[in-house]
């Protein structure tokens, strides 16, 4: 036997791997076994749940499954199938082999149709199982809607929480009646306008912002209506009440762009809607124009800019004590700005539009700090529940980009590092650096 059979053998792995996940087409469930926890998924009858329970505590919860379908792994790499390392080809194999079942049990239609969506998974998994062909039939047809029923809770709290069984009779009701229900326009063309966006879009997030647009702007609805297919960036402009400025074909010139090219021009954009919450605050002159070109939607961006730098009898207001002290020393000198006059002067100071984020930082959601050594700079940064605090952006004057060695001493900063000097007159180096 040469070298290469012999690592491929299966004598020198303990075959455990193929017991820890175990389909049963006769229950219609899915075990997975680990070294702590025994996870269990029902497919189906008399309707689908997940179970799961810890080895230290002997208690079964129920609990939402994270993953797309199956729920328990990832699909195996087909890589992974062929492998000539034993142990990953049986395991991708036995995987492989309990994914087919379980897309045979579920039905290839309703997993073809779960494929489509980016979250949500379980939940549409739930309503594609639990009322069959009517579900079906909305997704394939409809799958905003159907992705707007799946989410019941969210769009139509009820004390009972009984949701599904709200769900089996909305499902059956006529479409115009479904979204009504959830708040949104009662109407045909309501219909139609959802039957546009892509399920690969749909989220709750976006369906929020779009019924509370459409709260706010009726209008916007006509203006829905004259696109064929409704991806992001449309639903965005619109449903940020920017569809009477943006021509048309300047949206569809956007939608066309590369996703780091949409993400710098929805940063613009959104400038653009808190430098005009601003203005209207201040009872100011807000310029009217019809943007038709890129070149149009930076010429009012710095128009509306100029505009909110000539606010006179800025309102003062407190800021939220920031989670981070200052520093100041002779390698990093930072000061956060305490309130909302602070912040225009930064603003008008770098020439920038920081001053439209007040009522972000008044809700706490970010924090600012000026930078006024090794270089001026203006930062912005959030507390975040994963990842601690978190660089948001930080531009110079004119939103001028700062050196990557100052952006490297924010992120130590953020990071809970004391940065100190040595020698008075000289700035320490990176390596110095010690944490607290």
């Amino acid at each position: 036997m040469d070298r290469k059979e012999k690592q491929s053998a299966p004598q020198s792995f303990p075959e455990i791997e193929e017991s820890a996940l175990i389909f049963n087409a006769e229950q219609g469930k899915v075990y997975h076994f680990t070294k702590r926890s025994i996870e269990v998924i029902r497919l189906a009858n008399p309707y689908p749940a997940a179970y799961r329970k810890s080895f230290e505590t002997n208690n079964w919860q129920c609990y939402i499954p994270s993953k797309p379908f199956p729920f328990l792994f990832n699909k195996p790499h087909i890589n992974n199938l062929s492998s000539t390392i034993y142990p990953i080809r049986k395991n991708a194999q036995n995987k492989e082999s309990v994914y087919k079942k379980m897309v045979a049990y579920a039905g290839e239609d309703k997993i073809a149709l779960l494929n489509l969506f980016s979250d949500r998974f379980w939940f549409i998994y739930c309503l594609l199982m639990r009322e069959g062909n009517y579900a079906v039939e909305l997704m394939n047809t409809n799958p905003a809607l159907g992705y707007l029923l799946s989410a019941p809770a969210v769009f139509h709290p009820l004390k009972s929480k009984k949701y599904w069984q709200a769900v089996n009779k909305l499902v059956k009701m006529k479409r115009k009646d479904i979204l009504g229900y959830f708040g949104f326009p009662a109407c045909e063309t309501m219909v139609k306008t959802f039957a546009k966006i892509k399920p690969e879009l749909c989220s709750v997030d976006l369906l929020v912002l779009l019924r509370t647009a459409l709260q706010n702007y009726p209008s916007i609805l006509r203006q829905l209506s004259f696109w064929e297919v409704l991806n992001s960036i449309s639903l965005y402009i619109y449903c940020k009440g920017l569809g009477e400025i943006l021509n048309h074909n300047l949206i569809a010139d956007i939608s066309t762009r590369e996703n780091e090219e949409k993400k710098e021009i929805i940063r613009w954009i959104e400038d653009i809607c808190r430098i005009l919450d601003i203005l209207k605050a201040y009872k100011m002159n807000v310029p009217k124009h019809e943007l038709l070109t890129m070149n149009d939607l930076n010429a009012i961006h710095d128009k509306l800019l100029e505009e909110m730098l000539q606010i006179r009898d800025v309102i003062k207001n407190h800021f939220p004590e920031p989670p981070l002290p200052d520093i100041k020393c002779n390698t990093l000198w930072i000061e956060h700005i305490q309130n909302s006059a602070e912040l225009y002067i930064e603003g008008s100071e770098m020439h920038h539009c920081i001053y439209s984020y007040t009522s972000n930082i008044q809700q706490g959601k970010c924090y600012v700090a000026k930078m006024l050594y090794p270089e001026r700079l203006t930062i912005m940064y959030k507390e975040t529940q994963n990842e601690g605090l978190k660089l948001i952006e930080t531009h110079g004057k004119c939103n001028s980009k700062p050196a990557s060695e100052s952006i490297d001493l924010i992120e130590l900063w953020l990071k809970g590092y004391f940065i100190s000097s040595q020698e008075p007159e000289q700035p320490v180096a990176l390596t110095s650096i010690e944490k607290l």
